[in-house]
């Protein structure tokens, strides 16, 4: 027994983990700190034992593969996806260096990387670039941008081989050169290591983590006590860079000798792989084979496993199943308890630890009820209700929290609310946060405050209340206002008043991650019955409110999980081949979307939401479940939560259904060939043959795609202007709502432009799609016109490629339409700067030619379209330009700026703050919609052969600085740093109310903010070619203090600021 523990499981707190580490490598025959296991056919499971001893050894050599160069006690970033084996090998050893390990998630921004980096003084990352690189790459971008002077060291971490030689039979004969003893012992206060905060609220916060912390945690009891349950602990698809995963994976192996059932190392001694996703059927499957006494989870995987009666059965033979980092629903929890599994949760945090009792006397009904550990120190502070406190730990001699914010006495104030049991006071359950945080089944949380204080801005609401804890999903329960009558008995009343206040909903939603969107379907309408609780100043009360819609919540759950068994009513495909899975799907989405969808288009473009998407989902899984068939049985769990977004036509989910059906391997798909899949699809029977354009009689005739919006709107202006131009065809989508005529008119009136223009003889009006033209207008197109400016594209940067293809197909058939003109036809396309979202800035400006490699434009479903689209020009032989676009911001002759884009929500939220932001290092390279549109015409009449691509920035920036310092004139307003603003801004978030929204808009966007690129960005853009085809172009001026001048005198008209 190694002296850092006793027999009792206590732990020696008078030894630090270097000092257990260099313990542990005197005795090689020590317990098991780690054991994986791997199938092998036909001798079946082999394990492999990784001893305390081995894994101090592997610690030590790591030490010695990340020594400093420079002395002690720096901050090294571990940014990796790397096996736990060598993860934890690695934080340890760094550790035994004398360094400061900071494992960072790689599901961080670059841009929060960056900040956590700067903010710890880290100049040093240990990373697996194979399959980082594009993060790495981004974090180098961004703290070059904000400082060129700031050095960082990047670096591959060490091998598996590196560190484990003999691999599971290491022994004290073998080879091996300890790491130097330091000359003294660290004081306990130094730092350990440091951990960061999860970033929901802004960038995430390092929390250092010290080395007396790192004891007192391993001594609190809960590892001791969880140990004492599950000796065997299956913890490895945990993720090691949090805190939960790095606390269990090194603290209960080397200091409570419990044993770890990990995943097997995915890398070899000399090869790197990427390690698996965690799932729950690895999860499982890992506890299974390693034989595992217990395991500690998420939540949103014991959901997984509550649906299935094969894995109920494994869970009843584990001596715990714990879960952490979310709540577990009640009655998922009860019903896994009645069955027999042992259901425990943890409470913990990185600043603390976990400090409750792992207790193996719990009433069955009681599962879900804490008992704090007699080391801490508690205080509760009461609420507004008698029975709900807020926790905090105070600083005492067995807990010294890693942060203190507390105003009086030292300790730490947590913002979690717990209720407490009615008849066991030493009980307490976790019912919120102080701010309100809806913690979800999958650990993510919602801020509903914020969201609901814009619903609270539309006069039909008089009250609304956010739920969704224990859930996957949140909806809102909403109380119309006292003259908005609703009968909610009637449904047609009920979706009447959801489309009322929908506008309202999607803007709360814009604000809200994707995860804390609300749906339509998602909103519980009050009964004027049961009104809202609320106090005497008419604040509802949200607990007693929800209580009381408790069952109508619970009732849209059930039909959401209802349809998980849909397969009861309804019956399986004949075969799960696609042929018969094709009208199956059909008939069940077109009934979800309650329209018929066709099988061949993106069922998101025919009307499909996610909700849809959702059941849709589980009908799939449902009908899966209880198929005769074997393998459709296995392949029922493994139905990923967004199939239905990856294949979002009938047709290519029912292939991808088939394959999992039929038990056939679907290989992870490269984003490149997808692309260019895409681009042979679209380019078959373009043969590339260089097409001259001949120059009209009288005039260039153009044919304007999407001109009702933005750039829309002014391109028309400038053609109907231009006397190049003899005429303009406008082919805009049919809309019931209003002509194509009056939808122009509100255009033109909305940004300030002559509406009188609309009245010429040279425009014409058409509806509908290049593809569903009536016969006489598709002939007078392909006889008339000259030119096609395609400008129609949907602005939308969550929506994957194959969402895009009807755009794409709509670009074939205007290719189509122009090389069905017997006189040649100029092809104009409105690309974006989005085609480059992944150039390398090392390779210089982002070139005005063709890519015929996607690398650049692969990452964002939009950018992807338009390079598909590009090639697909390209390749038709036309005479042709791609315009890759830029910021565009207010109008050059009007001001006129959409109040809805970041920059008018900047100034205004300026003025309330009381100082605009400067930013030394931002640079502008905006454009007017006229230097945009006029560009775009410049080339439209060209005498020449057009240019393949131009990239539309402004070859000119000009300083952040210089335009806020003009801005900040006119509105008599300071300026300060931009964290300072932001800072100013998070103050002005805190409780902010409807009004408060409205004052400062700002506030939906601080997380743009703080990670937004407010110039040029990282990618750098070639003008040469532009300036050359486009004279306004080559003589842009820089933007100046006029033109700021004018964005405020339309703000002001607008009544915006």
């Amino acid at each position: 027994m190694p002296a850092s523990t006793t027999s009792n499981n206590t732990v020696d707190r008078s030894l630090i983990l270097p000092q257990v580490v260099d313990l542990h490598l005197e005795n090689p025959r020590n317990n098991i700190a780690y054991s994986f296991a791997k199938e092998h056919h036909p001798s079946g499971i082999v394990s492999t034992d990784i001893t305390q001893f081995e894994f101090a050894r592997a610690a030590h050599r790591a030490a010695h593969l990340v020594s400093p160069a420079k002395g002690k006690g720096q901050f090294v970033a571990i940014v990796a996806l790397a096996d736990v084996l060598v993860y934890q090998a690695i934080v340890v050893g760094c550790i035994r260096a004398g360094l400061v390990p900071f494992p960072i998630s790689h599901r961080n921004s670059a841009a929060a990387i960056a900040h956590l980096l700067e903010s710890t003084d880290c100049h040093r990352v240990l990373t697996t670039r194979a399959s980082l690189e594009k993060l790495i790459d981004g974090v180098v971008s961004e703290l070059a941008t904000q400082d060129p002077k700031y050095k960082l060291s990047v670096e591959e971490i060490p091998s598996l081989g590196q560190l484990y030689p003999h691999l599971g039979h290491e022994t004290a004969t073998d080879e091996f050169t300890p790491y130097p003893v330091p000359e003294s012992i660290p004081p306990v206060t130094d730092i350990a290591f440091c951990l960061h905060s999860s970033g929901s609220t802004g960038f995430p916060k390092p929390i250092r983590i010290s080395h007396r912390l790192l004891i007192e945690i391993a001594a609190l009891g809960s590892f001791g006590q969880i140990k004492t349950y599950a000796p065997r602990l299956a913890i490895g698809t945990l993720p090691p860079f949090h805190a939960m995963g790095c606390f269990t994976q090194i603290l209960i192996p080397m200091l409570n000798n419990g044993t770890a059932c990990i995943l097997p190392p995915a890398s070899t001694a000399t090869e790197y792989h990427v390690p698996p996703n965690a799932t729950s059927d690895l999860a499982l499957h890992n506890a299974k084979i390693t034989r595992a006494d217990g395991i500690l989870t998420v939540p949103a995987f014991i959901l997984e496993w509550a649906r299935s009666p094969e894995a109920v059965d494994y869970l009843k033979s584990l001596n715990m199943v714990a879960f952490g980092g979310g709540p577990l629903t009640l009655e998922v929890g009860d019903e896994l308890i009645e069955q027999g599994v042992k259901v425990i949760p943890i409470f913990g945090a990185t600043e603390f630890g976990l400090p409750n009792v792992i207790r193996d006397d719990v009433d069955s009904k009681d599962w879900a009820w804490f008992k704090f550990s007699e080391s801490v120190q508690l205080r509760w502070v009461p609420q507004d209700d008698a029975n709900t406190f807020e926790l905090q730990f105070l600083s005492c001699d067995s807990l010294h929290p890693a942060v203190e914010n507390l105003p009086d006495v030292q300790g730490y104030s947590t913002k979690d609310l717990f209720e407490r049991h009615p008849t066991k006071p030493d009980l307490y359950r976790i019912v919120g946060r102080l701010d309100d945080v809806l913690i979800m089944a999958n650990g993510e949380k919602t801020v509903p405050g914020p969201m609901e204080d814009i619903l609270l801005s539309n006069p039909n609401i008089s009250g609304a209340v956010m739920f969704g804890r224990e859930r996957n999903q949140v909806g809102v329960l909403v109380e119309p206002s006292a003259a908005s009558k609703v009968d909610i008995t009637d449904p047609t009343e009920v979706a009447k008043f959801r489309n009322l206040i929908w506008e309202t909903v999607q803007k709360a939603n814009e604000s809200a991650p994707a995860f804390a969107r609300i749906y339509k379907e998602m909103i519980v309408v009050a009964s004027r019955e049961k009104p809202f609780v609320r106090t005497p100043k008419g604040t509802v009360i949200k607990k007693p409110t929800v209580a009381l819609y408790r069952a109508d919540i619970n009732a849209l759950y059930d039909t959401i999980e209802a349809s998980t068994s849909a397969a009861d009513d309804v019956s399986p495909p004949a075969s799960w081949s696609a042929a018969d899975l094709v009208p199956w799907l059909s008939v069940h989405a077109s009934s979800l979307a309650e329209k018929d969808i066709h099988p061949g288009g993106d069922i998101f473009d025919q009307g499909f939401d996610s909700l849809n998407a959702t059941f849709l989902r589980h009908r799939i899984v449902g009908a899966m479940s209880k198929s005769s068939n074997p393998s459709c049985r296995a392949a029922a769990p493994k139905i990923s939560q967004d199939i239905v977004y990856s294949h979002p036509t009938i047709e290519s989910l029912a292939a991808a259904l088939s394959a999992l059906a039929s038990g056939t391997l679907v290989e992870a798909v490269d984003p490149k060939v997808v692309v260019e899949q895409m681009i042979a699809r679209y380019s078959v029977g373009l043969n590339g043959t260089l097409r001259a354009k001949t120059r009209p009689e009288g005039g260039e005739v153009v044919l304007l795609t999407g001109s009702t919006g933005g750039l829309g709107s002014h391109l028309l202006e400038i053609l109907l202007k231009s006397p190049s131009i003899r005429r303009v065809y406008v082919l805009n989508r049919h809309s019931a709502r209003a002509t194509a005529a009056s939808r122009q008119s509100a255009a033109f009136l909305e940004r300030g432009l002559d509406a009188k223009l609309l009245d010429s003889e040279k425009l014409v009006f058409l509806e509908g799609t290049a593809a569903d033209l009536e016969e006489s207008a598709f002939e007078t197109l392909r006889n008339e016109i000259s030119v096609i400016v395609h400008n129609a594209w949907s602005l939308d940067f969550n929506k994957s490629l194959a969402s895009f293809e009807p755009h794409i197909k709509g670009t074939r058939n205007l290719i189509d339409l122009a090389l069905a003109s017997e006189t040649g036809v100029r092809f104009l396309f409105t690309s974006s700067v989005a085609t480059a979202i992944g150039w390398d800035p090392k390779l210089g400006p982002f070139p005005e030619e063709l890519q015929l490699d996607p690398t650049s434009a692969l990452g964002q479903g939009y950018g992807e379209g338009k390079y598909v689209a590009e090639r697909i020009i390209a390749a038709s032989g036309l005479d042709s330009t791609s315009f890759r676009i830029g910021q565009i911001c207010g109008s050059s002759q009007t001001g006129a700026w959409s109040t809805t884009d970041w920059v008018p929500s900047l100034v205004k939220s300026s003025i309330a703050l009381g100082a605009l932001p400067l930013e030394p290092k931002g640079q502008m390279a905006w454009l007017s919609p006229e230097a945009v549109s006029q560009a775009i015409v410049d080339v439209a009449v060209y005498g020449g052969r057009a240019p393949g691509a131009m990239n539309l920035v402004h070859p000119r920036p000009v300083a952040w600085d210089v335009i806020m310092t003009g801005i900040a004139g006119d509105l008599d307003l300071p300026l300060i740093t931009f964290p300072e603003w932001i800072e100013r801004l998070k103050k002005a978030a805190v409780g902010a109310t409807a009004e408060d929204f409205e004052r400062v808009p700002g506030i939906k966007l601080i997380e743009f903010f703080q990670s937004a690129e407010v110039g040029t960005g990282a990618v750098q853009f070639a003008t040469a070619v532009s300036q050359e085809y486009s004279p306004t172009f080559r003589d842009l001026k820089p933007l100046d203090l006029e033109d700021a001048k004018r964005w405020i005198a339309y703000w002001r008209g607008k009544s915006f600021i």
